[in-house]
C-alpha cells in the first residue's frame, strides 16, 4: 500500500493547476522517508514482491519505467519526454508529473502535473554542471533546470517539496563511465520489440512513428548520451547530498555498484525500513 490513497491522488489532480498542486503536495510527507527508484540495473537487485512488502506505507516515487516493478506502491511518477512509453495504470494510477522542454519530439500519455524545462544550449548551465541546487527548490521556481536527468530535475525536490526527512534512492547507478550507453534494468532481448521497431522504420513521420511505438507499449524517444554526461552527473552527486544535508535530509544509497560519491552512504532497504 502506497502513503497516498487513491483520494488523495484524485483531489490532487482535480485540482488542475499546476501551482495548486504543489501547494497541495507541500509537506505531505513530513519527516518521512520518501523512496526514489530509478531505473538502472540495481533496481533489480530485489524483486518486486519484496519491495512492495519492504515499501508498504512509504511515500515512493518511481522513475519512469520503474513504475512497473511496483504499481501498488508507488505515489508518484516522474517523466520527461525521453525513453517514453505506455503504461498500465489498471492496478493503480499514481499522480503523474511530466516535464517537457521547447522543441522536445512527440510523446503520448497520461501526466496531471506538467512542468517546463528551460533548456540552455550551453552545457555549462547544467544543474550538475553549475551546483545552484537552491535556484530550483519549488517554492523558488516552477520551471526546471537541465539535469541532466529527471532525478536531479524533479526527483530530489519532490522529495524536498513534501518534506522528506531522508531520501533513499535505488536504482540511481548514474551510468558507466566514459561511454554513450546508459543501462537500464529493463533492457533484455525482446523478439516481439524488434519487429514492432521494425515496422515503425517504415512509416514517415516521428509523430506517427511514436504514436505507433506508445500504441504497441515499445519504448520510443531514446536520448543521445553525452559519454562526459555520467562522469558530469557522478561529480555532483556528493554536492547533492551537501546541498540535501544542509536542508535538513539525510541521502542514503541502496544500489551496489553506483557511480555516485562514496561519501553518500550505502544501506540495504531492508535495513532502512525495518518495522
Amino acid at each position: 500500500m502506497a502513503l497516498f490513497s487513491s483520494s488523495d491522488i484524485a483531489d490532487i489532480i482535480s485540482l488542475g493547476d499546476p501551482m495548486l498542486q504543489l501547494d497541495a503536495l507541500a509537506g505531505r510527507a513530513e519527516g518521512k522517508d520518501v523512496v526514489i527508484l530509478s531505473c538502472g540495473p540495481s533496481l533489480s537487485e530485489y524483486t518486486p514482491e519484496a519491495l512492495n512488502d519492504l515499501l508498504s506505507g512509504t511515500c515512493v516515487i518511481a522513475v519512469k519505467q520503474a513504475f512497473d516493478t511496483v504499481p501498488e506502491a508507488t505515489d508518484f511518477q516522474i517523466l520527461n519526454t525521453w525513453n517514453s512509453q505506455k503504461y498500465d495504470y489498471s492496478r493503480r494510477r499514481p499522480l503523474i508529473i511530466r516535464e517537457t522542454a521547447a522543441g522536445d519530439p512527440p510523446v503520448y500519455g497520461e501526466s496531471d502535473l506538467n512542468l517546463l524545462v528551460d533548456k540552455p544550449s550551453a552545457l555549462s548551465e547544467q544543474l550538475a554542471r553549475k551546483q545552484n541546487f537552491d535556484d530550483f527548490q519549488f517554492s523558488v521556481s516552477m520551471t526546471r533546470p537541465w539535469g541532466p536527468g529527471v532525478l536531479y530535475e524533479v526527483g530530489f525536490y519532490l522529495a524536498q517539496h513534501l518534506g522528506a526527512r531522508r531520501i533513499i534512492t535505488l536504482g540511481w547507478d548514474v551510468g558507466v563511465q566514459n561511454s554513450a550507453v546508459m543501462p537500464h534494468f529493463y533492457d533484455r532481448p525482446d523478439p516481439h520489440k524488434t519487429a514492432v521497431l521494425a515496422e515503425a522504420d517504415r512509416l514517415r513521420t516521428i509523430q506517427e512513428r511514436n504514436k505507433f511505438l506508445h500504441a504497441n507499449g515499445i519504448l520510443y524517444n531514446k536520448p543521445r548520451i553525452i559519454p562526459d554526461e555520467v562522469n558530469t552527473c557522478a561529480a555532483a552527486s556528493g554536492p547533492w547530498q551537501d546541498y540535501l544535508a544542509q536542508n535538513g535530509i539525510e541521502l542514503v544509497v541502496v544500489s551496489t555498484g553506483s557511480l555516485v560519491s562514496q561519501s553518500i552512504p550505502r544501506a540495504r532497504l531492508e535495513d532502512l525500513l525495518a518495522g
